[in-house]
Order: C-alpha cells, then sequence, then structure tokens
C-alpha cells in the first residue's frame, strides 16, 4: 500500500517492526535458543518498539484533527501498545521457557496484526481526516524524531545452521 509523504518514517519503523516479528516466528520455528531470542526482544523492544510507540503516541495522537476520525481506531491503537508492553515484561520476567516461547510467539504476532491494523486502517483514516496543515506538522515532527530501526543482529538465531 502506498503510504502519503506524512507518515512515511512511521511506515520505515513498522518495516522494520515487521522484520523483527518474523525472525523471532523464524527463531521459534527452528529451536533457536531462547535466551537469544529474549535477548534480541529486549532490544528491540528498548531501542525501536517502545519508542515508536512513544512517538506516535506524542505526535500523531496529540494533534486535534482525531475529532473527524473513528475514536475506536485510536482507542485500538492505544490498547495494542499497552497489550505488547505488557507481553514484553512478561517475557523478560518470565523463568518458564515454555511460557516465553508461547510469549515470544504471542508478541509476534501481535506486533504484525498491529502493524497491518495501523497501515491499513489507522492511518488511511488519518490521512483522509487530518487537514494538510495538520498533516505537515506531523511529517515534519516523524522526520525530526525518526530513528531507525534494528536492521542488524548477531547472531542471526532466525536462520538454522
Amino acid at each position: 500500500m502506498k503510504r502519503s509523504k506524512y507518515l512515511v518514517p512511521l511506515s520505515w519503523e513498522h518495516h522494520s517492526a515487521l522484520l523483527n516479528a518474523n525472525r523471532i516466528q523464524k527463531g521459534l520455528q527452528i529451536n533457536a535458543e531462547l535466551n537469544l531470542m529474549v535477548e534480541f526482544l529486549k532490544y528491540i523492544w528498548e531501542n525501536d518498539l517502545k519508542g515508536h510507540f512513544e512517538r506516535e503516541e506524542k505526535i500523531v495522537f496529540s494533534v486535534d484533527d482525531w475529532d473527524a476520525v473513528e475514536p475506536h481506531l485510536k482507542e485500538q491503537v492505544l490498547q495494542e501498545h499497552q497489550a505488547l508492553g505488557e507481553i514484553a515484561d512478561k517475557i523478560l520476567s518470565s523463568s518458564s521457557q515454555e511460557e516465553i516461547k508461547q510469549l515470544l510467539a504471542r508478541f509476534a504476532q501481535m506486533v504484525v496484526d498491529h502493524v497491518r491494523f495501523e497501515e491499513r486502517q489507522l492511518f488511511p483514516a488519518v490521512e483522509k481526516s487530518f487537514n494538510k496543515e495538520t498533516l505537515q506538522s506531523i511529517e515534519k515532527a516523524l522526520h525530526d524524531a525518526h530513528v531507525p530501526g534494528c536492521v542488524s543482529w548477531n547472531p542471526k538465531f532466525w536462520i538454522k545452521k
């Protein structure tokens, strides 16, 4: 789906989030070392996703144009941000390998579903409903705040040896 220029930095970050969710899913499929996957999750949560959620909420959700958007869209995003944070915390505090595997799988799938929801439903609604000046302001703030996601990680636990 073609994204308007106003929200492109978020889509760049979404691409990274999908890539990392896929890495976790592949790691689980090949029974990669669980400690490595937990370290990876910790890294992407603290350095990518958590900040991404904060930027979305601070920059996109703080504008006044939300009256023109269906309220359930914003509510769903905020609930999913919170749920993903709670799952990340559970993964990082659990000592049960089976629970960690289940939570990692759930986390990765939730990231995929969340990104798809934002790209396919939330962003088109924002682009349609917000006025141009607001979108331009969001674009500038997003470009200024953009943080590239994790594109390299070693060891590559998701590749079967």
